[in-house]
């Protein structure tokens, strides 16, 4: 009995999901019977709740820290194209055109036949000419439409927000049938348990 790894034992039983003494008994090769009162005189039951609540609740902060970090990314886009759409609303009665002036410039350096020319090349200046004209109907449409789905965003993160705290709700509630129906049932072995283990 001597050779067994007592905290080895414990740290299994606390943090695997399905553990079970009968389970650990077998594989440990531990009578039954021992290993009980050294897990209750140990406290592993409490142990492995407050580590089943710690990890759900590592568990539940992290999936809320990325739903936050979702919402804020979400928020910062909807930032950038409500800004988009200010500055498109300001434009929607500027229309621009190019204005393209090209230059040929063509060189005669052939000293054989100088009416041929040599080189020719094509300048190409370009400007663009801001015009303002009647507002854009089309233009005036897919804004509204842009503004519409940007609203739809806004809105799911209320949605979220809500579904966070459904389930928040729907925890506590559950947490708290589970404190109301403790249904713990205290087995004690008396001292021939070890004849019986098997």
């Amino acid at each position: 009995m001597s050779s067994v790894n007592w905290n080895e034992v414990k740290t299994e039983y606390i943090t695997t999901e399905h553990s079970s003494y009968r389970k650990l008994s077998k594989k440990y090769n531990i009578p039954l019977g021992t290993l009980y009162n050294r897990a209750k005189n140990e406290g592993w039951v409490e142990a492995k709740k407050q580590f089943t609540s710690k990890t759900m609740a590592k568990t539940l902060s992290a999936i809320e820290s990325q739903q936050v970090n979702k919402l804020k990314r979400i928020q910062d886009i909807s930032d950038k194209l409500l800004d988009k759409i200010e500055r498109a609303i300001d434009e929607l009665d500027i229309q621009l055109f190019k204005d393209v002036k090209k230059t040929k410039v063509i060189e005669y350096n052939n000293e054989e036949r100088p009416d041929k020319p040599t080189k020719e090349t094509i300048h190409e200046e370009e400007k663009v000419i801001e015009v303002h004209t009647i507002i854009d109907r089309k233009g005036v449409q897919e804004l509204s439409a842009a503004i519409k789905n940007l609203k739809e965003v806004q809105m799911l993160k209320s949605d979220l927000d809500i579904a966070e705290q459904e389930a928040r709700i729907n925890k506590l509630r559950k947490d708290a049938e589970d404190e109301q129906t403790d249904n713990t049932v205290e087995v004690t072995f008396g001292e021939d348990v070890d004849d019986y283990a098997n």
